[in-house]
């Protein structure tokens, strides 16, 4: 496996447009679904074949290479049944990644368009920027910190949809699921196209 690196986000000059936002909305959704689908469409064969082969990365000075076996091992049991433990980590961190990638991207666009006031003003702003807070700081999963200037305004709950984070789960794990993150990504996506100049 040989494959060329190249820097998808050169540096810029100008704002970000609205198109390139909804263009980087849509690969990150388009990874998460590739991520989730990828995987159940490789055979068992495949991934026995593979199991002594290397990865080769190019860079510029040389290659990475990295033995394909102890993945596999890490994914699959001696009889190449997938382990769930490896599969329910591997969706989780593809959760993780599409929630707050699709965040950042929102706040970076309406920063550099001066529309941060629109997109906070959303009843669910709040929600996606917590949740995005718990995806990104530790284990990736557990409400550590409540917001400080959500504190001091006396704000004790955000809600989504009938989702609602709150101060009672400071310090325990979320349940969110991925249906839920591609809805809440499919209504970010919807703010854009509709709220966003």
């Amino acid at each position: 496996m040989r494959r060329t690196i190249v820097n998808t986000l050169p540096p810029r000059d100008l704002p970000i447009t609205k198109d390139e936002l909804l263009n980087g909305l849509n690969v990150v959704l388009d990874s998460f679904l590739y991520g989730f689908v990828g995987p159940k469409l490789v055979p068992v064969e495949c991934w026995k074949d593979v199991s002594g082969k290397t990865a080769v990365f190019a860079r510029q000075d040389g290659e990475v290479q990295i033995r394909l076996g102890p993945l596999v091992h890490r994914a699959y049991d001696a009889d190449y049944a997938v382990r769930e433990g490896f599969v329910r980590n591997y969706e989780n961190s593809l959760l993780r990644t599409l929630l707050r990638e699709a965040h950042e991207l929102i706040l970076w666009y309406c920063e550099e368009t001066n529309q941060s006031s629109i997109y906070r003003a959303e009843p669910w702003f709040q929600f996606a920027r917590v949740l995005r807070n718990v995806l990104s700081h530790k284990e990736g999963g557990t409400l550590h910190k409540w917001p400080g200037d959500l504190r001091k305004r006396g704000i004790t709950s955000v809600k989504w949809r009938e989702k609602t984070l709150d101060t009672t789960k400071l310090g325990h794990r979320l349940v969110f699921y991925p249906t839920e993150g591609l809805e809440l990504v499919k209504d970010q996506i919807d703010f854009v196209i509709n709220k966003l100049s």
